[in-house]
């Protein structure tokens, strides 16, 4: 029997909510809360980076729940000229392998056979060529930062753009820690760097593209990446972000679109319903069988900017941390350090150590909050 479109549409909301990390939750109907449809996320790769294809299941959205990730797996791409590159599951559901140097002349796909014994695949994609980025720049506006790319292809071949961003942001610990609680005793600390100054990474999530099919030159100018506003940490000290650009075929943009717009516009129950879009998947062992996912070839260009503090002007930001007063005696220290919620800042006295300035150890400790190893690429 065939699914009903409308809840074919309830399922491909709750998918795209997985997918790209939406805020609004859509429940799955009833009648399709014991149906379990493959998801995969990815793309192959053409050049220096890695391939990484997701593959996960639909399920109930529950609160705390995450998707249920298709383990086990056989994945491998596929060339027409029988070439075959094998893809690690390298974490549950996260299939890797590359680089890899393909044909630009030929076509490739990707092949899947699941624990269940069914098999997968996508249709043959060309090679998609990637121009470069010709820069990620960023304006001050009065509320933070827009950080845009713009990218230019002089052959007029691409006009379908992709982009992804990785960004690592420096950041200091509220105050330096001179002392530290050992064996009931406070002593000089000797690792008060590592905890004082940090990183933090994040990737992006949604779906960034843009097309310059409607313009008579393939420019791309400004394209918007991310927004920063000048009350976040990110831009406290130094901010870096990591762009990736992929070409993308038509087909491949189209259906990107309407999971972007599908994302975006979850409001009313009176907006119109997003698409059922099944991309360029299909099962082999079972045509009818619905499979979300749109896998393309590509290759890929990057390019990494920096900004200070300094660069952008005054900045919002600032950790709001309480400064304590604990007297220099057993039972305040132990009270206030002992737990491990409080760290000392100074000692204070005339001679001896009357007393200790602290904080909580939310703001005395950086690594709560991030890394204190420093990434290969920081200056």
């Amino acid at each position: 029997m065939k699914t009903p479109d409308i809840l074919k549409t309830s399922l491909f909301i709750v998918l795209t909510l997985f997918l790209y990390s939406c805020k609004e939750k859509y429940p799955l109907p009833a009648s399709l809360a014991d149906k379990s449809y493959l998801v995969v996320e990815g793309f192959i790769d053409n050049g220096n980076d890695t391939t990484r294809i997701g593959l996960s299941r639909t399920s109930p959205l529950e609160e705390g729940r995450n998707p249920v990730m298709e383990s086990g797996a056989n994945v491998w791409i596929e060339g027409e000229e029988n070439e075959f590159f094998p893809l690690t599951e390298m974490e549950p559901g996260i299939y890797k392998g590359g680089p890899f140097t393909l044909n630009e002349n030929s076509r490739y796909r990707i092949r899947i056979e699941t624990m269940n014994g069914k098999s997968y695949s996508s249709g043959f994609e060309e090679v998609k060529k990637t121009p470069a980025i010709d820069s990620v720049s960023w304006t001050r506006e009065p509320g933070g930062v827009q950080i845009d790319v713009n990218t230019h292809d002089p052959k007029n071949e691409s006009k379908y753009y992709a982009w992804q961003f990785e960004e690592t942001w420096e950041f200091y610990s509220a105050y330096y820690s001179s002392y530290e609680y050992v064996n009931g005793q406070m002593v000089s600390r000797m690792n008060g760097a590592d905890i004082f100054r940090c990183w933090q990474s994040n990737v992006s999530r949604s779906i960034i593209i843009g097309s310059s099919a409607k313009l008579n030159e393939d420019i791309i100018y400004r394209a918007p990446l991310i927004y920063i506003p000048d009350d976040s940490w990110k831009i406290s000290s130094r901010y870096s972000v990591l762009v990736k650009q992929r070409c993308l075929p038509k087909n491949g943009y189209e259906y990107l679109e309407k999971m972007k717009k599908n994302s975006e516009s979850l409001g009313s129950i009176f907006d119109p319903m997003p698409t059922t879009d099944r991309g360029n998947i299909t099962c082999d062992t079972d045509p009818s069988e619905m499979v979300i996912g749109y896998v393309y070839v590509s290759s890929v260009e990057e390019k990494r900017i920096f900004i200070t503090r300094g660069d952008v002007g005054r900045w919002r930001y600032m950790m709001q941390c309480p400064i304590d007063t604990i007297e220099n005696n057993p039972e305040e220290l132990k009270a206030y350090f002992g737990s491990g919620g409080y760290l000392a800042i100074i000692g204070l006295g005339m001679g001896t150590i009357s007393h200790y300035t602290a904080s909580s150890s939310y703001c005395m400790d950086c690594t709560q909050r991030g890394t204190n190893v420093k990434p290969d690429f920081w200056p």
